[in-house]
Order: C-alpha cells, then sequence, then structure tokens
C-alpha cells in the first residue's frame, strides 16, 4: 500500500529536516498501530505509513497537491494520497485563516477541494484563538507535534477522532471479546445452524464464520438500534461520524436501500394534497412515495435521447420555469418541494448550488437522488467554477450550496453490502428551519415547530419516527458495519481511490479510440452526446460523471452481438439500450477489469461509434412520458380496479406502476392516463428484453395486462386541475 499524505504548512524556523523526519516517524508510528489495532492488518504498511510533506505558504501548498494547479483538478503523486492537512494557525506573519488560495478565503478553498479531508490547525502560544471553521477542523498545540512518540496516546485519540469506524469496531470487538453463549436471535445462532449441518456446512465455510458471528440482535444493546438512534451507543456514533465525514446536519444510515430512504423521507415533509415538482424520470421508489403520502405531483418536461436510447437531464430553462409558476400560485397550492435525480443513471451531474437557489427564493426544498454517487464529496474533480467567479460542488449536500436533502445508495459505488443507504440533512436546511427570517419556509416552520418556532430537534424526531415505520426491527449489522467503513475509507484513501479510477477511465477512453480511430466522445456517450451539442449544458455547469462509462455501439445488431462476446468472456454490464452499454467504475473496480474488457472490444472494433440513426418511432418514446396526472396518484392506486389487456388500455387511468427495470424508471404511473405511446413503449420492451424486465406486468397465457380504474371510479375520484 502507498503510504498516505499528511500536509503541514508551516514557516517556523523549527520545521528543519530534521524535524521533519522525527515528525513523519512519529506520526507513522502511532499511525501503524492504530491501523494494526482497528482494521486488522495482516502486512506492514509501507514505510513511512504517512509521508509529511512541508510547505511554507499556501501558494505552495496548492502546487504540491495539483499537477498544474487546482484549475486542472489533477492531483500530484503525493496529493492524491492526502489524509491529513497540519496548519499553523499563524502564515507568513498573520493568522491563517486571513490567507486566500484562488481569491477564495482559505477555510472556503478547503470546502471547495478537501471537503472530507480532517484539517488540523496547529497552535502555539502568545498566537490570537482562531474559531475553528466547522466539525471537520481540529485543534492541537504545536507541542503534541514537537514529540509525537511522548505523545503518542493523544495522537492516537485524534486519529480514531477522524477514521475510527465506530461500529465495526464495536461489532468486532463484542464478537471477539464478550460475546458467549446466545439466547436470542437470530436463528442461526452464530453461525451454528450452518456449521454443525453435514448438509449446510460448506455454505458457512463459503461465508467464513465472522459473517455470521457479526449477524447479531438488537437484544445486543451494547451496539445500539436504528430504532433508537439517540444516546452514546456505537452505531449513533458511527452516524454522527458519517455526518461529520459528509457535511451533514445529520446522517442516517438505512439497511433496505435507497426506495426505503425516499419514502421515508418524502413521508416525513409531505402532506396528503400538496403538490411536488417531479423529475419524471426518478427510480420508482420515489413515484412510490408520492403515493404514499398522498402528494400530488407536477411532473417535470423530460427528455429523451432517442439516437441513445437514454433520458437526458432536465434543462435548468424548464426547472426556472417550473419554479417560478410555482412561486406565482396562491401558498395553498404551491408546491413544497423540488425532487430531481442527480447523478442521473447515465451520470449526469445537475448545477445542484443554482437549482438550490431558485428554490430557496420560491420557498421550495430541493430534495436530491443521490444514488449513483455517493463519492462526489471526496474528489476535487467533482467542483465547478462558476463564470462570475466563486466556485461550488457538485455532491447536492455541501456547506457551499446545494439541496436541502438528499439520499446516497452507499452500496451501489462505495464498499459496502447490498441495500446499504444514507440519508443527509443539510445545515442549509437546519438553517431555513430555524430561521424566523426565512419568509418562504414559513410553512416549513408551522410542519416542524415546537414553542412557534421552527425546530429542527422536532423534524429529527418526526424523520425518525417514519423511518421507524420502515426499518426491520431486526436490522443487519454486517450491512450496518459497511455503511460505517464505507464513509470512512473514503475520508482515508477517497482521493487515491478516485483519482486512480479516474485516470483509467481516460486512460482506457484514449485506448479505446486509438484502436477505433474514432475521438473518444464518439465512442463514449458524454454530456454532449446525451443532453445536445448546445454549450449552454456545460455552461450552466452539467457536467458528465466520467465513472459511468457509456459505450456506444453503431446499431441495435451490433450492441447485441457485443452483449454476447461479454456474456462469453464472463463480463457483466449494469444496464443497457438497443446502442449502448454502461459500465459503472467503482471503489470495488480494478485495473484488471479494464483489461479483459478492452480485449473483448478489439473483437468488435469496427462497431463502435455513434449510433448510425434513431429509430422511427423515436418521437412516440419522447411522448411516452409527456403526460401529467388525471387523479391523485395515491386514490388511483388504492381503488379495486380491474385488469384489462395492455393493448385495450389506451384512454383508461393507470392504477399500477408498469417499470421497465433497469433502470427503474416508470411509464405507467397511478393517476395517469394511458397513451398509445406509453403502451408502444411497454411493448418494445416486452419485445426486446421480454415480459419479465417490466416489474408490475400481469402475463396470463403470454398475453399482457395492466390494472385501471374501473368505470365506476373513475367518475368518484377527485380529479387533479391541469
Amino acid at each position: 500500500m502507498d503510504a498516505q499524505t499528511v500536509f503541514y504548512l508551516t514557516d517556523a524556523a523549527e520545521a528543519t529536516p530534521a524535524f521533519l523526519q522525527e515528525l513523519e516517524d512519529g506520526l507513522s508510528e502511532v499511525f501503524q498501530a492504530f491501523c494494526r489495532e482497528h482494521f486488522d492488518f495482516e502486512d506492514r504498511l509501507d514505510y513511512p505509513a504517512l509521508r509529511v510533506v512541508a510547505v511554507a505558504t499556501p501558494e505552495a501548498l496548492e502546487a504540491a497537491l495539483f499537477a498544474g494547479g487546482a484549475g486542472g483538478r489533477t492531483l500530484t503523486a503525493e496529493g492524491r494520497g492526502a489524509c491529513l492537512f497540519l496548519l499553523d494557525d499563524w502564515v507568513g506573519g498573520r493568522p491563517l485563516f486571513e490567507h486566500r488560495l484562488g481569491g477564495l478565503p482559505l477555510p472556503r478553498w478547503f470546502l471547495t477541494y478537501f471537503p472530507a479531508t480532517p484539517k488540523v490547525l496547529v497552535t502555539r502560544p502568545g498566537h490570537a484563538k482562531l474559531h475553528l471553521p466547522t466539525r471537520r477542523w481540529a485543534q492541537k498545540p504545536f507541542a503534541v507535534l514537537a514529540e509525537p512518540l511522548r505523545n503518542r496516546e493523544r495522537l492516537g485519540h485524534l486519529f480514531a477522532a477522524f477514521w475510527l469506524p465506530r461500529f465495526w469496531d464495536a461489532l468486532r470487538g463484542y464478537v471477539r471479546r464478550r460475546a458467549g453463549t446466545a439466547w436470542h436471535t437470530p436463528g442461526h445462532n452464530n453461525g451454528n445452524a450452518f456449521e454443525r449441518s453435514p448438509f449446510l456446512h460448506g455454505f458457512h465455510d463459503a461465508f467464513s464464520s465472522m459473517i455470521f458471528r457479526t449477524d447479531l440482535s438488537v437484544s445486543v444493546a451494547s451496539l445500539g438500534d436504528l430504532s433508537e438512534p439517540e444516546g452514546l451507543t456505537p452505531l449513533s456514533q458511527a452516524q454522527r461520524l458519517a455526518s461529520e465525514i459528509f457535511g451533514t446536519a445529520q446522517s442516517c444510515f438505512v439497511t433496505n436501500g435507497t426506495s426505503t430512504s425516499n419514502k421515508a423521507m418524502l413521508m416525513t415533509l409531505l402532506r396528503p394534497g400538496e403538490c411536488v415538482l417531479l423529475d419524471r424520470n426518478c427510480h420508482k421508489s420515489v413515484h412510490h412515495a408520492v403515493v404514499m403520502a398522498g402528494a400530488v405531483p407536477r411532473y417535470l418536461p423530460a427528455r429523451f435521447n432517442a439516437r441513445l436510447g437514454v433520458w437526458g437531464p432536465i434543462a435548468l430553462e424548464d426547472l426556472r420555469s417550473e419554479i417560478a409558476r410555482a412561486a406565482a400560485l396562491p401558498e395553498a397550492r404551491r408546491p413544497k418541494m423540488l425532487v430531481i435525480t442527480t447523478c442521473t443513471y447515465e451520470g449526469i451531474l445537475y448545477p445542484v448550488w443554482e437549482i438550490g437557489r431558485l428554490c430557496e427564493e420560491a420557498g421550495l426544498l430541493f430534495y436530491a437522488d443521490e444514488a449513483w454517487a455517493p463519492y462526489l464529496a471526496f474528489h476535487p474533480y467533482y467542483a465547478f467554477t462558476l463564470p462570475e467567479g466563486g466556485t461550488r460542488r457538485y455532491n447536492a449536500v455541501s456547506e457551499i450550496g446545494g439541496a436541502h436533502l438528499s439520499v446516497q445508495s452507499t452500496h451501489k459505488a462505495l464498499a459496502a453490502f447490498s441495500q446499504a443507504s444514507m440519508i443527509h440533512v443539510s445545515n442549509r436546511f437546519k438553517a431555513l428551519l430555524e430561521s424566523d427570517s426565512a419568509r418562504p419556509f414559513r410553512w416549513l416552520r408551522r410542519r416542524f415547530h415546537l414553542h412557534g418556532h421552527g425546530s429542527y430537534e422536532k423534524f429529527s424526531h418526526d424523520l425518525h419516527e417514519m423511518l421507524r415505520y420502515w426499518h426491520s426491527t431486526s436490522p443487519h449489522y454486517p450491512t450496518l458495519a459497511t455503511l460505517d467503513i464505507a464513509g470512512v475509507q473514503m475520508r482515508l484513501e477517497g482521493l487515491r481511490l478516485l483519482e486512480e479510477r479516474l485516470r483509467w477511465v481516460a486512460d482506457f477512453q484514449a485506448r479505446v479510440a486509438a484502436l477505433v480511430g474514432r475521438p473518444a466522445h464518439e465512442c463514449f456517450a458524454g454530456l454532449r452526446a446525451i443532453a445536445g451539442d448546445d454549450p449552454a449544458w456545460r455552461a450552466q455547469g452539467y457536467l458528465h460523471d466520467p465513472l459511468k462509462m457509456i459505450l456506444c455501439l453503431r446499431s441495435p445488431e451490433a450492441c447485441a452481438r457485443f452483449q454476447a462476446i461479454l456474456r462469453q468472456a464472463h463480463i457483466q454490464w449494469e444496464k443497457s439500450s438497443p446502442v449502448t452499454i454502461l459500465f459503472l467504475v467503482t471503489m470495488g473496480t480494478v485495473r484488471d477489469h479494464f483489461e479483459y474488457l478492452f480485449r473483448c472490444i478489439r473483437q468488435v472494433r469496427d462497431l463502435i461509434g455513434p449510433p448510425d440513426a434513431p429509430p422511427a418511432d423515436a418521437d412516440i418514446l419522447t411522448q411516452a412520458i409527456a403526460g401529467q396526472p388525471a387523479v391523485l396518484p395515491r386514490d388511483a392506486a388504492l381503488c379495486d380496479g380491474e385488469l384489462v389487456a395492455l393493448d385495450a388500455s389506451e384512454g383508461r387511468i393507470a392504477s399500477q406502476l408498469l417499470v421497465p427495470y433497469p433502470p427503474g424508471i416508470p411509464v405507467f404511473i397511478p393517476g395517469l392516463r394511458i397513451t398509445r405511446p406509453m403502451i408502444r413503449l411497454i411493448q418494445d420492451v416486452i419485445a426486446r428484453v421480454g415480459p419479465e424486465a417490466v416489474h408490475g406486468l400481469f402475463v396470463r397465457g403470454k398475453k399482457p395486462f395492466v390494472e385501471v380504474l374501473n368505470t365506476d371510479e373513475e367518475h368518484r375520484v377527485h380529479k387533479i386541475d391541469p
């Protein structure tokens, strides 16, 4: 393992080569002991485990971190290993926080480029005390660094504060040292039911004993319980650490996916009959949540890229128009929330800072489904320089502007088990709720009030109460442990992991382009290919995430042929359209994966490139997602309804979802009046992939059916005003 880097910004006379060597040796020894104790290292870390890089000015720090300056976002070898910043409280004869970098105050610069990386303010006698900017900063006197080995306990506590996975450490300690005879759930009892069975012993060995020993019960009260988030248990402490790592007011662990996170959040925030502006092409769980909350959706204009067979982003002008329309409505009819998926399944990131600003002006909450990009806070690549100056970040919940609330599928791209998810509540949401001066959000303060004032504690209580509706009372402790360690890993080595993968993707796409004899942007779909040629997309801040690699094939036949080659090579992709294949690059992707894929691409080099032509029915596909609900989705979903043949359902009102999966975007939604384009889209999926690819489809005798409101119900249910 490469050494992690500690950057020390100091111009003090004591920072001699001998001092820096002693500091590096001491920090490395303490760090290795910390890792051996808490991460079960079998191999010794390369020496030094922590490499100290000293710089004398903020400008020198920037040069040491970035190759060619911060504008390029490419990290140096030392920069990609950065895990800790030590910063003297006075540099250049003045307080540290009076310095600026790239036109930004130094704390803001760190928030922009290295928000999750811990910073330690090194204080010296005689200097005025500086106020720490956020929880992500700590403070230690210089004397601790001057003699690191004599202060190993204090440094060990510091490392633990930054990188100790609280829940995993406690869980592992319990099963190793405290667990004895178990008279509680689960029934396999530490794996005994498998290990002692002559038939299931192999199952036990295949998983190894630790997965069974850590599958415990809430009866072990000392570890904590999702249903009781308050207190000082290891589980609650792990969630507080996640909040610090991700820069939030609060972060919650969820063990049954972002689908549950979406439902719990929207049901906490919305009330029956309230309107919500909704990304039409959001995941089906958001549509489920709208049904359950009894909300009235207004679908935002969707854009279908017929040439590639993928959904594009919502244009900023459309968002502005819809938000302005919402703000002009009477308060009783005004939408309460905007729900956007960023990044999209195909990797399009929205300018969340601008959307957040528009929403705040109109009194809307901005809720971001960030399921596909839980890593955006951990690398400077995902920062944006505004045309008028200043910077913002693409991670939805950020201290420098963005969404008020977000959910992330930790399991989709980080080191977590399936169904591991997080809910993030921004500090900005907390401020709006508690500030009596934010007039557009009076409705929010009335909703979560205590003694006549907006109360964040009341919101938090209501959120956890709603989560109790959805959480299992028997959560999977190994899944909770992976949520704990996933965030710690990204804080400790996320820069290196992301820098490697961003570089691997760039190198791979260049190799494929050279092989095919086409520019890389013709072989792999990016922002321009998905959203369109208009330069406004990029100017406004839209970005394609390189870790969503979309390979383009010239025809459906070429795509089918390449998929057969991939299957033969035992390579499984994430999803495909008729002419594209999406490959996800995650924290678990290794460099060899690119080589295996390249070998397959060599066999079809003549078939790679932009599709020859869009399908003849391109307009039909766009029309299929153009409608607004005719009746309240909850009323439609809870009707008795009747089954009718899919082909004969035109003009009826759907009472169920029909969802081609992946990507899990519904075509039929309760409350929508069914159109011929909607029917044709579902029929196309059935013909191309099979009926099993459409979730919710009822098939008998090879004939597909859909549930609709019966005639009596159509007359009785409440109609929605357009």
